[in-house]
């Protein structure tokens, strides 16, 4: 028997035998009566030792230094029932979890924080994140937002998106206290729930507490953000009758209020029935084809694969998105002119007219009606750097060069949008020299901009990435820092927000989800991973998400996409197959 087993199996002994005992905790049982009013409280009390509790628990510790009465009295009532107060010093003195139910865990997760015993709290987190489930995520996300508890707050959350359907019929849903709670989950964009089944769900919240939440039919009504007439038809005198007859609701009705998204929100498609938002993996391959394209869907939490690139665009193409559109340029495959787009309204790829300047290692993005194309270089001749800023008309299917021109030729830079903005950061520059500069070009004005006293970390100078999350530009260097690029008085520069775990890797690709960057792949201690990672700016907090990729891949090309889930039926196996 090891040394702490033997020590905590004395301890143990000592405590039932009540040896040395020089402290009782006393708690409180009901003894059933024939009236339920009638109950009488039971003293239980337990034998136990002073130094064993402080020891372990700062709780105890600081109450028994203190100079009130329980530093001299022997019995001390504590608030816990009889199984809880058992549970507690099983543990204390055995080091071993007595619970074998969520129930007790999450009940013991309580107590830890009140007695704050680290090692009790680390074990019920343990056996939480072990046994969550559909049943009981609701519950657990309640819990861990009361508590902080980072960790299991996120992967509730994740089951409570992708198995929402079920969740929203429970009782816990229905039991949910605080309307924020409610407005925070049905405003989730990754639901995997159909319109209709989420706005059923919060007008059953409403009905199942009316009394209660009558004056939260506004809130709920606008965070539902559904039409009046799809109300109209769910919300009858059979499902919902106190809803029904409620003067509150059809003043809401009346009022227009139930479609108020806000002018701020870029996506309607998100809450349509028919439609997914994505996150898009295309090329990546070391060898062969870059053909394939696979999609990340954010509300059923599972990979798909979608129809390949029309033709082969080999290594260093460029990718952008917009709404439900994927465009596709350059390469090194051909002679690095093929332009070609991919429609998720309709699951097809378009060949669109070639491009200006045949290029590779380049940048594109979408803004204002417009595809741009910046940077780069030649396709035939890799030394050869591109100043020309090519522009796609969607409206007319052409193109057109802009009269303005980068002040610093760039390649494989990392790059977004913001406010009709085009932002450029790091890079490399002729004579292989890395870009130290902030350059961008304004699509209002046509104009391309060097700034010329905003330096770039040297972190983020190569091999970053850049993505827009709650109007902010981030940029996450190879190592994990997180930067901000900041305006002040019409000057950039850029602040370091934070630092993200799981790294370093390079190679890996990023977009905004539900406010936080998704970061999946990449090549990390010299292998590639199938890793998906999820960072909160705003807390500076990492979550490892348990799906992954379904391939270990890096140095590929992604974007956010909104698809027609009748499309997202192909699931990727282990392994793609050569296109």
């Amino acid at each position: 028997m090891a040394y702490s087993d033997d020590f905590a199996d004395g301890l143990q002994k000592m405590r039932v035998s009540e040896k040395f005992c020089d402290l009782v905790l006393v708690t409180e049982d009901y003894t059933d009566d024939m009236d339920e009013s009638m109950k009488v409280p039971e003293k239980v009390k337990f034998p136990c030792h002073k130094v064993v509790l402080a020891a372990l628990s700062e709780y105890f510790e600081t109450m028994f230094e203190s100079r009130f009465k329980e530093e001299k009295e022997r019995e001390i009532d504590i608030e816990l029932s009889p199984k809880q107060c058992g549970n507690l010093l099983d543990f204390i003195y055995t080091g071993q979890d007595t619970w074998d139910t969520v129930d007790d865990a999450i009940d013991m997760l309580h107590i830890s924080q009140m007695y704050q015993i680290r090692s009790l709290k680390n074990q019920c987190l343990q056996y939480l994140m072990k046994n969550i489930d559909k049943k009981y995520c609701i519950r657990m996300w309640e819990v861990a937002k009361l508590l902080g508890l980072k960790d299991l707050e996120e992967k509730s959350s994740v089951i409570i998106s992708k198995e929402f359907a079920m969740v929203s019929a429970t009782k816990d849903f229905l039991l949910l206290n605080q309307m924020e709670s409610v407005v925070e989950l049905l405003s989730k964009r990754d639901l995997n729930a159909q319109e209709e089944t989420i706005v059923k769900a919060g007008l059953s919240w409403i009905e199942s507490d009316f009394e209660h939440r009558e004056d939260y039919i506004n809130y709920i009504c606008e965070t539902l953000q559904t039409k009046s007439s799809l109300l109209e038809i769910l919300v009858t005198e059979e499902n919902f009758p106190q809803l029904h007859n409620s003067t509150v609701f059809k003043n809401a009705m009346d009022t227009d209020v139930i479609y108020a998204r806000s002018k701020g929100d870029r996506n309607r498609d998100a809450v349509r029935l028919d439609i997914e938002e994505c996150l898009v993996i295309l090329g990546g391959s070391d060898g062969g084809s870059n053909r394939n394209v696979t999609c990340f869907g954010f509300r059923q939490k599972k990979w798909f694969t979608l129809p390949p690139i029309p033709y082969d665009p080999g290594c260093y193409f460029s990718v952008c998105t917009h709404e439900s559109k994927i465009y596709v340029s350059g390469g090194s495959a051909g002679k690095g002119s093929g332009f070609c787009v991919y429609d998720g309204e309709s699951n097809t790829w378009t060949q669109l007219p070639n491009l200006i300047s045949p290029r590779q290692y380049h940048c594109m993005a979408s803004s204002c009606g417009k595809i741009v194309i910046l940077g780069g270089t030649d396709a035939k001749n890799s030394s050869t750097f591109m100043k020309e800023i090519d522009v796609f008309d969607t409206a007319t299917n052409s193109w057109s060069e802009t009269r303005t021109t980068l002040d610093q030729e760039v390649r494989s830079c990392a790059s977004c949008v913001l406010e009709d903005k085009i932002f450029l950061i790091g890079g490399i520059c002729p004579s292989n020299k890395k870009a130290e500069k902030l350059q961008y070009y304004d699509m209002r004005s046509c104009y391309s901009v060097l700034y010329r006293w905003c330096n770039i970390p040297e972190q983020i100078q190569v091999q970053a990435r850049a993505v827009v999350v709650n109007n902010s530009v981030l940029i996450i260097s190879k190592d994990g820092t997180v930067f901000n690029l900041t305006r002040n008085r019409g000057d950039y520069s850029f602040d370091r927000k934070g630092n993200i775990s799981q790294f370093p890797r390079k190679g890996f690709g990023v977009c905004e989800m539900e406010g936080r960057i998704l970061i999946v792949g990449g090549e990390k201690d010299f292998c590639k991973t199938k890793d998906m990672i999820q960072y909160k700016p705003n807390e500076n907090f990492t979550f490892m998400m348990e799906e992954k990729m379904p391939l270990s891949m890096s140095n590929f090309y992604y974007g956010r996409v909104f698809v027609k889930r009748e499309y997202l039926t192909n699931e990727c196996e282990n392994q793609l197959m050569a296109t």
